[in-house]
């Protein structure tokens, strides 16, 4: 009789064992998935944004060199070079290049060039930007996904009092050829 009754508790533990069923786990694995799936699309949107301020920021450092060397010239009286500026590759005025900046291609250098890269067009005298991450990017009229900026210096017309014209400087710019939408 002892050992009828010892076999009896070797076969059905006093406690059951505490644990995960397998709809319990099969719930967890979802909803870690739904999450995760959730987690990687955010980080792909902040890693667009991040590109995005990237460039922008690129250029504002461009605009303020830009803006440097037009009141360097006018201070030491080169008035007449800044038109020079125009055909330069703004990418020289900088201190340090952009660790992105892949040069110059005197033709359309847009298929040699990787994505998240500037360039220079020698043809266009235009600074161009390939962007990598364009989920949010609206591609242009030409259909390329690229943001051209171009150095422009607008003079304004006025006439003396003796009648002689005079051309004085009212804008230098660094600014897109065209409006893009990155959103």
């Amino acid at each position: 009789m002892r050992r009828a009754l010892t076999q009896r508790r070797r076969a059905a533990p006093a406690h059951p064992q505490p644990g995960f069923t397998l709809f319990e786990l099969i719930v967890v694995i979802c909803l870690v998935s739904v999450l995760a799936g959730i987690l990687l699309k955010r980080l792909h949107t902040y890693q667009e944004a991040a590109q995005k301020a990237a460039m922008q920021q690129t250029a504002a450092a461009i605009k303020s060199a830009l803006q440097m060397r037009v009141a360097a010239y006018m201070i030491n009286g080169r008035d007449r070079e800044i038109e020079s500026l125009r055909d330069e590759n703004p990418v020289d005025w900088l201190q340090e290049k952009p660790q992105n900046y892949a040069g110059q291609f005197f033709a359309d250098g847009y298929a040699r060039v990787k994505p998240g890269s500037w360039y220079f067009d020698q043809s266009k005298h235009e600074l161009i930007y390939v962007p990598d991450l364009d989920a949010h990017f609206k591609r242009g009229p030409d259909g390329r996904k690229w943001i051209r900026y171009r150095t422009r210096i607008e003079y304004e017309e006025s006439r003396e009092t003796d009648g002689t014209v005079r051309r004085t400087l009212s804008a230098a710019n660094f600014a897109p050829v065209q409006p893009y939408v990155w959103f």
